[in-house]
């Protein structure tokens, strides 16, 4: 009982602040300077229309303003924005109107929770030995040089690393791998690389720490007093109560790189999630913005709860209140 209360608490929690949130972000658009219609993509066409037929554009933006309720009061329309997009009614993007929004995740979304997935899952086959190797050979060269690279990765951020594979593998060793487009195997390596390079240096840096902190406690010194052989200590008790500081990192890692693959997928001309959403804010389109703001926030909400549930799994120590 205990637990779906928590649950059910920590389900209000995350709708009030995914309101608040899409309220801000809405009033905020609201007030930016420039719209939709001084976009580069419009602003020529609609600035020709208004000097030929000022009666013709002026019942076309009537027309627009009625469509998208942008000619109701500023606090009516944040409530309708916030309320559709809870019940996950996006409606139409000022740049598509033709075609839903949802329509348009349900083909986007897939393909960069793909590639999200795919670098979370790299990240953890090349990350979880490393730190293991940093932990177990800490303060010497090898910490520091594991240490060292696990930074950088973290530093160096996709879209720079993007751009650099571009160039090596499309100028300088062209045809090995593709450097754009989508539908074959060979698309999705250069974008999962991109991606899981900053996720590895999580993993490498998490584990490390969370398994020093393991070889410390009591109970490790005990099962070495007892003769049992040193690589059964490191892998049956050490790194097994290690793995719960990698719980941590894959949730929230998972909804930003989802959200990382905005600047990855307009580089390699991927038609996802990340190419659908970046000219939103650009060109002032209010619902996909909007759309955008609510899938993260509901990505990185939603990851920290079933993060806090596999806690309360993994170990039954932990209490949910």
């Amino acid at each position: 009982m205990g637990v779906f209360r928590y649950i059910l608490k920590r389900l209000v929690s995350i709708l009030g602040t995914i309101s608040a949130v899409l309220a801000l972000s809405f009033i905020l658009m609201h007030y930016a300077p420039g719209s939709f219609f001084s976009s580069a993509n419009l602003a020529s066409a609609m600035g020709t229309l208004r000097m030929e037929n000022a009666h013709l554009y002026a019942s076309y933006m009537q027309m627009f303003r009625d469509r998208y309720g942008l000619n109701l009061p500023l606090w009516r329309q944040v409530l309708e924005y916030v309320w559709h997009s809870l019940s996950f009614n996006f409606g139409n993007s000022f740049e598509n109107p033709s075609v839903p929004i949802m329509e348009q995740l349900r083909t986007a979304f897939p393909i960069s929770a793909g590639l999200a997935l795919g670098s979370i899952v790299l990240a953890l086959m090349v990350g979880f030995p490393l730190g293991v190797v940093a932990a177990l050979r800490r303060n010497t060269w090898v910490d520091s040089v594991l240490t060292t690279l696990s930074m950088a990765g973290q530093a160096l951020p996709s879209f720079v690393l993007a751009v650099i594979l571009v160039l090596v593998f499309g100028v300088w060793m062209p045809g090995l791998v593709p450097v754009n487009g989508w539908g074959t195997p060979a698309n999705v390596v250069l974008p999962i690389v991109c991606l899981a390079a900053g996720n590895v240096g999580v993993v490498t840096r998490y584990m490390r720490g969370s398994l020093i902190e393991s070889l410390r406690q009591d109970y490790i010194r005990t099962a070495e007093a007892k003769g049992v052989p040193y690589r059964s200590v490191v892998w049956r008790h050490a790194v097994r109560n290690s793995l719960t500081a990698l719980v941590t990192v894959i949730g929230p890692s998972f909804a930003f790189t989802v959200v990382s693959t905005v600047w990855v997928e307009n580089i390699f001309s991927i038609p996802g999630l990340g190419t659908l959403l970046s000219g939103a804010f650009v060109d002032d389109d209010i619902p996909l913005a909007i759309t955008s703001v609510f899938l993260l926030c509901l990505m990185v909400m939603g990851m920290n709860l079933l993060v806090d549930l596999s806690y309360a799994l993994m170990n039954p120590r932990v209490r949910l209140e």
